[in-house]
């Protein structure tokens, strides 16, 4: 009996082990469905992210490989838009054949050879009116609406808007669309009308969307402007007149968004202080921005004196008269040679160590037209010695790539593209080079001021040619390049020459006279030995190696995160994980901690990843003494 009730006992406790184990392996199973579950969102979230991240870079490769696999877009080679004339495309060609011919740059090699193939075969085709028509019905940047203005799309607006220091009015339009196609001439007429100074262009919603991710509200109605200034919230304008008011309306959002820079100068005050600069009483221990005066008697100042005003106001200050004391500027030291611009610089006295004030006035003999002020502003600019970001290294150092559109269909197109450009770049103020630059500048005053009241180029074969310092600490991608350099041509850099367009280097030999050296360059001859930076660089623009202080980098990583955190796909996210918690039963309130955690620091990941080339913070940077400023 008691054997009977051991084997009993022992039988029972056999069954409760493996009900235990077999409710352990239960929860084992359960534990581990839920945790692969877990994992499983977790990796899906990620996959996501991953997708999100590369939308862009999937979009843009694709577009891209379309392009290619057809045919390139033969405007954009030739930096032409699709209204463009025959005698312009002709022109253009030969200006850019000029610039990229590999046999007047041998060493440019590749690159050169590449580019000059490309242009030759854009105008093959639109050279020709019968290949072109065809290349424009079948393949070419076709649009219903035409008009001179510029083409603007998701490849080029990077390029021609954001890194430019310029006025935009850009319009959003559909082909097919009735508003559009009546809006289009008074748009030609304003374009016409303001195309010298402010830059129009038009993006066409139904080909170029992706366009659209640059403009800063979301457009539902066609057609419609906006403004664009780098530092300057836009504006919006929709056409809803008739006749002649849409016009009138058009130039006054125009003019608005110009704006009024110019600094009304007090005629009594204004006497008082050329009597002053005049005496040789201004002076300083630094150098002060140039300014310049008009004087006018007219009541209303041109249209490219106040776009000057808004676009150089960080380098220059604008005055000018009112109508009602122009006749109050009676002092014969002003009005004795009928001036129309005064225009004050510094000249640097090494004795005695200070900026003293000089005045050049200029005497036109009429009204001061486009050419006369961009004379006289390209004169004043040559006492600036900007510190470059990507905004001034586009003004001084790098040639135009935007069409003069103001010309009607007779004139001349020479201006269709700036000419070549000169920048001379102090890296390292040895042996006071920067103090030698002034000199030079000085030295040049009389040949320079003669030269903007001819309105002949400044410096010869070059349109433009200037001085700049750049602070390598802030410049992060610009030192990496000086530090490629610095290996190319196996000496410390102190100091390079960039010239444009084909954007080639040469750099100073300390050991060689500095005036000498900027007089072979001024030169343009082949005394001067260039490397081109297309080996460096590739085909991105040298702009990009400088941040942009418009959109400083915690600034726009600020941007994209609120961007990415309200986008379609994040919402997609979002309610993914949602449901997927929901499931594990995690409770309510944890769920949508854990998500809103997961979807703010994806969105600051992708950010950041978003502007990785330009660092939030330098203060962490220590440069090697020869890059030191």
């Amino acid at each position: 009996q008691s054997t009977s009730v051991f084997f009993f006992f022992q039988a029972e406790d056999g069954i409760r082990d493996a009900q235990e184990s077999r409710g352990l392996g239960d929860v084992y199973k359960r534990q581990i469905k839920n945790w692969g579950l877990t994992i499983g969102i977790f990796v899906f979230f990620f996959v996501l992210l991953g997708l999100k991240y590369y939308e862009d870079t999937y979009g843009r490769f694709f577009s891209r490989k379309q392009d290619s696999d057809f045919q390139d877009n033969l405007y954009e080679l030739l930096e032409l838009d699709s209204s463009a004339s025959q005698a312009d495309i002709k022109k253009q060609f030969k200006v850019m054949a000029k610039a990229w011919h590999p046999d007047k740059h041998p060493e440019c090699g590749k690159p050169c050879e590449e580019k000059f193939s490309k242009i030759n075969k854009a105008y093959e085709v639109l050279g020709d009116p019968e290949k072109r028509r065809s290349y424009d019905q079948v393949a070419g940047d076709f649009t219903p609406i035409k008009s001179r203005t510029i083409s603007l799309n998701e490849h080029n607006f990077q390029r021609l808007v954001i890194d430019k220091n310029d006025i935009w009015i850009i319009q959003i339009y559909m082909d097919g669309d009735q508003s559009c196609e009546d809006f289009a001439d008074f748009w030609d007429e304003a374009a016409l009308e303001y195309g010298h100074t402010v830059k129009f262009g038009r993006i066409n919603a139904h080909s170029h969307p992706r366009a659209l991710r640059y403009l800063p509200y979301g457009i539902q109605i066609f057609p419609t402007l906006i403004s664009w200034t780098n530092g300057k919230d836009s504006e919006i304008f929709t056409p809803s007149m008739e006749g002649y008011q849409i016009l009138k309306a058009l130039k006054q959002f125009i003019e608005h968004v110009i704006g009024e820079s110019v600094h009304i100068y007090p005629a009594k005050e204004f006497l008082s202080y050329h009597e002053r600069v005049m005496n040789g009483e201004v002076s300083s221990t630094t150098s002060t921005n140039p300014e310049i005066m008009l004087i006018t008697s007219s009541n209303r100042l041109p249209i490219d004196y106040k776009y000057a005003a808004f676009k150089y106001q960080q380098y220059i200050t604008f005055h000018s008269n009112t109508f009602s004391e122009y006749r109050s500027l009676a002092s014969p030291k002003i009005r004795k040679r009928n001036t129309d611009f005064i225009v004050y610089y510094d000249e640097y006295n090494p004795d005695q160590k200070i900026y003293r004030r000089k005045a050049a006035l200029f005497d036109f003999g009429k009204k001061a037209k486009k050419k006369e002020v961009q004379s006289v502003i390209n004169f004043a600019k040559t006492f600036i010695i900007p510190s470059l970001d990507r905004h001034s290294f586009e003004e001084f150092c790098h040639k135009s790539e935007i069409r003069d559109i103001s010309r009607s269909p007779g004139e001349s197109s020479e201006d269709v593209t700036g000419g070549a450009s000169l920048c001379i770049i102090i890296i390292n103020n040895k042996n006071d080079v920067l103090g030698t630059s002034r000199k030079i500048t000085e030295s040049k005053f009389e040949t320079l001021k003669q030269k903007a009241e001819d309105g002949m180029s400044l410096y010869g074969n070059y349109e433009s040619a200037h001085f700049a310092t750049v602070d390598l600490g802030k410049h992060r991608r610009f030192r990496k390049l000086i530090e490629k350099l610095t290996e190319k041509f196996n000496r410390q850099i102190f100091v390079l020459a960039l010239s444009s367009p084909n954007d080639k280097v040469t750099v100073f030999d300390p050991t060689d006279d500095f005036e000498e050296w900027v007089e072979d360059l001024l030169k343009a001859d082949d005394s001067v030995q260039y490397t081109y930076l297309a080996e460096f660089v590739g085909e991105e623009p040298l702009s990009h190696y400088f941040i942009d202080i418009h959109n400083p980098p915690l600034q726009k990583t600020l941007k994209t995160f609120v961007k990415k955190i309200f986008s379609w796909s994040t919402l997609f996210m979002f309610g993914i994980l949602y449901f997927a918690l929901r499931k594990l039963k995690v409770p309510q309130q944890m769920n949508l901690i854990v998500n809103g955690v997961l979807i703010l620091a994806s969105s600051l990941i992708l950010a950041i990843l978003d502007n990785r080339d330009e660092p939030v913070s330098y203060t962490h940077l220590t440069l090697p003494t020869i890059y030191s400023v």
